[in-house]
């Protein structure tokens, strides 16, 4: 995840050992690092951790145990972040929606006006973006189960977050797309990128460019 990856910058940190989500763990002992900065970044290993726990063993095998022997932490540092595995979940995808989200808009905004083009760059950011982050391409687009509700709702509002930026190019002064029709193109378009990330081979994500594109934007 990005936030993960700034931290690891730091000349004090060193990276996790063979086995474990790709954050980096804080030196072992007394490092002097300053308690909410110790915090914050077990949060964030956390958070990875359930993304990659998620990716690994998929909902219904998926344990708070294996996210924290791939976070590095203890049980009780666990609950000291989070109420349960779900909450853990929950507050991984909702970071990793708005990162999407926010890549999607800017590259949306650096396109310029025409719609069509607008539309491609979103679509093409979205996919590099989940190409490049594996487990949080499988953690956003995978199916919750849906006595889960808090996940259902996030995947839900993600849905409708990308649904109103569709709308945006859909509509024009000749014509608006049928009420719902941008939420059921997102939630095909979700589908397809499930079924993509869950064959293992994330990166052939980027080659769903053109059958999206396709699938999005045929009523332009």
């Amino acid at each position: 995840m990005t936030d993960l990856r700034l931290i690891a910058s730091a000349p004090e940190l060193a990276p996790a050992g063979a086995g474990t989500a790709t954050a980096v763990r804080l030196p072992p002992g007394r490092h002097g690092l300053p308690a909410d900065l110790v915090r914050s970044h077990q949060r964030l290993r956390l958070l990875e951790a359930a993304a990659a726990a998620l990716a690994e063993q998929g909902y219904g095998r998926i344990t708070g145990a294996r996210v924290t022997e791939l976070a590095g932490v203890s049980s009780r540092t666990f609950y000291q972040h989070f109420e349960d595995l779900w909450a853990c979940l929950l507050a991984a995808y909702e970071t990793e929606a708005g990162h999407l989200c926010v890549e999607i808009e800017g590259a949306c905004a650096a396109a310029g006006d025409e719609r069509r083009t607008r539309a491609r760059a979103g679509i093409g950011a979205a996919l590099s973006f989940l190409a490049a982050e594996p487990t949080v391409a499988r953690l956003l687009s995978a199916e919750p189960p849906p006595q889960v509700t808090s996940l259902a709702e996030a995947r839900r509002d993600l849905a409708e977050r990308l649904g109103e930026m569709l709308r945006g190019v859909l509509t024009s002064r000749d014509a608006t797309p049928l009420p719902g029709l941008e939420r059921r193109l997102i939630g095909a378009a979700l589908a397809l990128v499930s079924a993509r990330s869950a064959s293992g081979d994330a990166q052939r994500l980027r080659a769903l460019e053109p059958e999206l594109s396709e699938l999005l934007l045929a009523t332009l």
